[in-house]
C-alpha cells in the first residue's frame, strides 16, 4: 500500500466498469443540456435528468405539476430533437421521487378556555342567524 493518497479521479479511469459510468453519466449531462435548452422557459428549470434509452427518451422532472406541464410540449420537442439529429420516437416525462419531508411535530393541544366559552355563548345569544348561534354553543360546550 502507497503512503501517498491517490486521487479518486485515478481510480475511476483505472477500473473500465467506472469509465463507462462516468462516459454515460457525461453522455446524459449532454442531453440535459440540449433538452433545457430545446424546452421553452419556465420547464428548463424543473428538468433534473434526461437519459436515452434505445429509441425512447425519459425525461425527468422535480414535480408533479411541471410534469404534466411538460407533456403538453413532448410533440413540439420531439420534433426539435429530430431536427438536432437526436430523433426518438417516444418522450416519456416521469416525476424524481424524494424523499418525504418531515411533518412538523403537533404543538400542545389548545383547549377552550371557560372565559372564551363564555364570550361566545353571550354573542351567541346576540346573533340573529339561527344556524351560526347554534354552532357558537355547541362550540362554547367544548370549554376545558
Amino acid at each position: 500500500m502507497s503512503k501517498h493518497p491517490r486521487l479518486i479521479a485515478d481510480f475511476f479511469r483505472a477500473n473500465q466498469t467506472f469509465r463507462d459510468l462516468l462516459k454515460k453519466s457525461a453522455e446524459q449531462a449532454l442531453l440535459l443540456q440540449l433538452v433545457r435548452r430545446l424546452v421553452p422557459p419556465p420547464l428548463d428549470t424543473h428538468c433534473v435528468a434526461a437519459v436515452k434509452k434505445g429509441n425512447q427518451l425519459l425525461i425527468y422532472v422535480d414535480s408533479p405539476a411541471w410534469a404534466s406541464r411538460l407533456r403538453f410540449t413532448v410533440r413540439q420537442l420531439s420534433a426539435k430533437l429530430a431536427e438536432t439529429g437526436e430523433g426518438v420516437q417516444k418522450i416519456t416525462v416521469r416525476v424524481v421521487v424524494t424523499s418525504r419531508a418531515e411533518r412538523p411535530a403537533r404543538g400542545p393541544i389548545r383547549h377552550l378556555s371557560g372565559n372564551n366559552a363564555r364570550l361566545l355563548t353571550e354573542t351567541a345569544e346576540q346573533l340573529d342567524d339561527a344556524k351560526l348561534s347554534e354552532a357558537l354553543r355547541r362550540l362554547a360546550k367544548h370549554a376545558g
